[in-house]
């Protein structure tokens, strides 16, 4: 047992008369539980106990401490401490009931499951990449978003499946998914006394994410296409905001997340490289080091104007914002600011795919895709262009395998050991 200035009844005796109680922190730091010790003007003491949860506090006295004069069933400062954690026990869980209790008013349907989740990613990151989806195709279904989370069953799930978009590819449906699960899942585990047990299972079964057949090669473009890309989005917007959007995914590869997250600072034009913040992905969330990526010269120099008098913290890539100024169709440039979420480019992409006649079909992510098949064909090792494209070695492996055997192939030819005859060999060169 950890000492304090109470936990003995010498050191008690010492302690002057005051209002306000000694404390000593049990579990939780000063936010959680505490053992107090009161001595009044008379020389009496009692014990208190303290707990905070959820911003309420509250106090009690549990006993009187031992010593010269003590009554009976006086507590020691290790039974009080004792005594004190079966309090705080008691308290915590009658807060924890209390606010449940609150929360009922507010039952738990998949709307409410969404709108929480979304909030909560706006909050940790400042922006919501899944909201437009999620908003789309589950809380405008009123049928699906006002069900009660106590009855969704895994049947409504795959009804509410079956209604989505037949052009959505299998990889948007299950990006959709994951984040419908990601958000059901946190509100069965915030809603888990008013819920079935069975819920996360019904949740995992309707969740589940369809298989993706397609292959990669659809969704390439070939090195002229990717040139002929980039000069339409700098010509379809003239302030050259999207234009270096797309000339950075081009250049590496990178998701629109760490586009958008990139500084002045990771620019690094003596180096001629980026430092390319990692995409909050996966269970962990957490964002990892940036990598350093290597770009050309010229990718560098049509950076310059975009970075020149500001900040080192202020973000590389910047778009104008938007203010309707009266009636229907009036709309005035208000201020530049990041870009926050995917769906932002949705027009100026659909203009820059025309112009480029490039397939109409084509998504943003195709210069992903390119970037990394066109690393894969340079020879380069998988784990290199993995670590340069923010993935692991065995996405790659499973989405892009032809084109690692393509590479593999080609690297084993050169090893190759002749065994016809010299003059042969001399003739047929």
């Amino acid at each position: 047992m950890p000492s304090c200035d109470f936990d003995k009844a010498a050191k008690r005796s010492r302690l002057r008369p005051r209002k306000n109680p000694y404390w000593f922190g049990i579990s939780g730091g000063r936010g959680g539980l505490s053992l107090g010790f009161r001595r009044t003007v008379r020389g009496e003491g009692v014990w208190v106990a303290k707990i905070v949860v959820d911003g309420r506090r509250i106090e009690e006295c549990i006993g009187t401490p031992d010593g010269d004069g003590a009554v009976p069933g006086a507590l020691t400062f290790p039974s009080a401490v004792e005594a004190a954690l079966g309090w705080g026990k008691q308290q915590a869980a009658s807060i924890v009931a209390a606010n449940e209790l609150v929360a009922v008013g507010r039952i738990p349907t998949v709307r409410l499951a969404v709108e929480t989740y979304v909030d909560m990613r706006k909050a940790r990151a400042d922006r919501s990449g899944s909201e437009g989806s999620l908003k789309l195709h589950v809380t405008n279904n009123q049928e699906f978003a006002s069900l009660k989370l106590a009855k969704l069953e895994a049947q409504n799930i795959l009804n509410w499946r079956a209604g989505l978009p037949k052009e959505l590819e299998p990889s948007s449906k299950n990006r959709i998914l994951n984040d419908l699960r990601a958000a059901l899942n946190a509100a069965a585990a915030r809603y888990r006394r008013q819920l079935p047990a069975h819920i996360l299972a019904e949740i995992k079964l309707g969740t589940k994410a369809e298989a993706i057949t397609s292959s990669p090669r659809r969704q390439l473009l070939t090195d002229e296409q990717v040139r002929a890309v980039v000069d339409a989005a700098f010509e379809v917007d003239p302030s050259g905001d999207f234009g270096r959007l797309v000339l950075l995914a081009a250049a590496t590869g990178a998701r629109f997340s760490q586009l958008a997250n990139l500084i002045i600072i990771d620019f690094q034009f003596e180096n001629t490289r980026l430092m390319m913040p990692s995409s909050r992905k996966g269970k962990n969330r957490q964002p990892g080091a940036r990598a350093a990526v290597p770009a050309s010269i010229d990718v560098m120099n049509r950076l310059l104007s975009a970075v020149e008098g500001r900040g080192e913290d202020e973000p590389l890539l910047l778009r104008w914002s938007y203010r309707k100024t009266g009636g229907p169709g009036n709309w005035a440039r208000d201020k530049r600011q990041a870009w926050r979420r995917a769906d932002e480019i949705g027009a100026l992409w659909a203009k820059t795919v025309a112009l480029a006649g490039i397939p109409a079909g084509a998504v943003m992510y195709a210069l992903r895709h390119s970037s990394i098949v066109r690393a894969l064909k340079k020879n380069l090792p998988v784990r290199l262009v993995a670590a340069l494209h923010d993935t692991s070695v065995e996405m790659i492996e499973k989405h892009y395998a032809a084109f690692i055997i393509d590479m593999t192939e080609d690297m084993a030819r050169k090893t190759l050991m002749a065994f016809g005859q010299p003059n042969l060999l001399q003739a047929a060169e």
